[in-house]
């Protein structure tokens, strides 16, 4: 019976990624829009709803496309090619471009976008409110987006939260500078908005730029807090570009605290967003207690133009679910004692043995993780650190969800997981490579077509043998990797190899070394900002520690 019961209701069940909205959380989501139309309204914006389906090209066909792994695809009767809707911004450029008369327009909405591709932290159906400004330009308006995305926050009930703002002229600029082409640009803003130092060197050495450029773009993930950012940030570069951003961010500013809403307002000149798609000033709402942003929005002139009629454009989205998050997180709000913890999710064993004596050295009171025991949560003495112990694989979700505001993990547990955060320290232990191997007579066949590779990275090794365009199947394992080409199981594996020991034992060999693995301080791309007061002095520590290390072995 059971059993009939459970297939009964697997016909029942939801697709990965989307949810049922029940009683008590839709009242809470109708008083939150209540007061936003409210809020719209007595600022003249006007309601628009779009289509829910759109022709693909629509959003494949323009300079600043939407990836087609983000978007639901079908097939109309006409044989067409749709989508569910994955963007309002593009949806309301459109509307604005083609269907308006007027010189200006400020239009709000209500609605549901779709991304196919969202995963960990983020849902596939996003429910959103926002206005977008057409008509409006320069600092003036910019600030007016900022002040009011800040106040709507306020009206919602939230009161410990940033809104991080930065400008895509500042890296373009740099980019000026750097004669990277437009492929490597696009493969940096990634490492940058990660805040990933390593790959951003590598990547820039690679490229050749020169070396002031290279300092420059470099530094760009440490740039964020305060207005004296935008000091630091000018003294990197004389580019023309790259100082009038900084000239317009500075006079934002300076409207902001006219405004009142400077106490929500921090930089992050590391926050690079799409070159395509925006223009100038970007945003992000960064709430308490939610492991990913509230609300983001920015300036994007020339978009309206891709439709048929120039217009600038600044706006932003809130994503209502998450807001609902913040202020569940709110009213439930620990003791000013629990917000000062920072916490730390570690896996057992020797990385949590190395990382006891890198925060020893760092001043930190861990000597608990050096006792013998079964417990999964433990605290310093001083109640400042809270560390939890998981599976090394949990670690990035632990973190990308805001549970734990910092972790340590392997670099290939990262790749596998790409989880959304910030890697900001390699900490230069548990160093290993990840590695294709097999019998030395496979070296010559790595390129054949249809080649058998074992690997418990699977995400990781299809994204590798795809961007070589090569054909390869991947079998999962999850253990014993080497035993796969002994048995006729596989061609080769692809695997991590720190001594070679076991390779040699079975008559295999390194083909080829991929990634250099270590272990990485990663962070909550919320916490390092909500609780920098307590997270980045630690990094500073630790920067020093690990140079000190480096000087000790010279």
């Amino acid at each position: 019976m059971r059993f009939v019961r459970e297939k009964f209701m697997e016909h029942f069940k939801l697709p990965a990624g989307v949810r049922d909205v029940l009683p008590e959380e839709s009242n809470a989501l109708d008083r939150a829009q209540a007061r936003l139309r409210e809020k719209f309204a007595a600022e003249g914006f006007s309601s628009v709803r779009t289509a829910g389906l759109e022709y693909y090209d629509t959003f494949t066909q323009i300079c600043s496309p939407i990836k087609q792994e983000k978007m639901f695809k079908m097939t109309d009767k006409d044989g067409n090619l749709i989508v569910l809707r994955p963007d309002m911004t593009l949806a309301c450029a459109r509307i604005a471009a083609t269907k308006l008369t007027g010189a200006r327009a400020r239009l709000c909405y209500f609605s549901d976008i779709y991304d196919y591709s969202a995963s960990g932290n983020s849902d596939r159906e996003v429910a959103q409110a926002g206005v977008e400004i057409f008509g409006e330009e320069g600092a003036r308006s910019d600030a007016y987006a900022v002040a009011f995305a800040v106040n709507c926050l306020r009206d919602l009930g939230l009161s410990d939260f940033i809104v991080d703002i930065g400008h895509v002229g500042f890296y373009k600029g740099l980019l000026e500078e750097s004669g990277l082409s437009a492929a490597e640009a696009e493969e940096l803003r990634g490492y940058i908005n990660a805040k990933d130092s390593v790959n951003t060197a590598i990547a820039l050495k690679r490229s050749g730029a020169s070396a002031r450029a290279q300092a420059a773009i470099l530094a760009l993930p440490t740039l964020f807090g305060g207005a004296e950012v935008l000091a630091q940030a000018e003294k990197l570069t004389d580019n023309p570009r790259a100082l009038e951003s900084l000239r317009h961010l500075r006079e934002v500013y300076g409207l902001l605290c006219e405004m009142g809403v400077e106490q929500h307002v921090s930089f992050d000149l590391g926050t690079v967003k799409s070159l395509a798609y925006y223009s100038g000033m970007v945003f992000t709402g960064l709430a308490e207690g939610v492991g990913a942003p509230v609300l983001s929005g920015g300036r994007y002139d020339g978009l309206c133009a891709q439709f048929g009629r120039d217009l600038s454009a600044v706006g932003f989205a809130i994503g209502l679910m998450r807001v609902l998050r913040a202020q569940t997180a709110a009213q439930t709000a620990p003791t000013q004692a629990q917000k000062g913890i920072v916490n730390v999710a570690l896996a057992k064993g020797r990385l949590a043995a190395e990382c006891a004596d890198l925060f020893i050295r760092c001043g930190i009171r861990a000597e608990i993780l050096r006792e013998e025991t079964r417990k999964l949560v433990l605290e310093t003495p001083d109640k400042k650190f809270r560390f939890f112990f998981v599976k090394p694989s949990d670690v990035p979700t632990y973190v990308e969800y805001g549970v734990a505001d910092i972790g340590v993990v392997g670099k290939d547990t990262l790749l596998e997981a790409e989880a959304d955060l910030y890697e900001m320290l390699d900490l230069r232990f548990e160093q290993c490579r990840l590695c294709l191997a097999g019998f030395p007579e496979k070296k010559e066949s790595l390129t054949r077509p249809h080649l058998r590779v074992a690997t418990k990275y699977v995400h990781t090794a299809k994204k590798l043998f795809s961007s070589r365009g090569e054909d390869v199947e991947i079998i999962k394992l999850n253990g014993s990797i080497e035993l796969a080409p002994l048995t006729g199981l596989s061609d080769v594996i692809f695997d991590i190899v720190q001594s070679g020991g076991t390779l040699r034992a079975n008559g295999l060999t390194v083909l080829e070394e991929v990634f250099d693995i270590s272990a990485r301080l990663i962070a909550n791309k919320v916490s390092l900002k909500t609780k920098a007061a307590d997270i980045l002095p630690l990094i500073a520590r630790m920067k020093g520690c690990l140079q000190e290390g480096d000087c000790e072995k010279q």
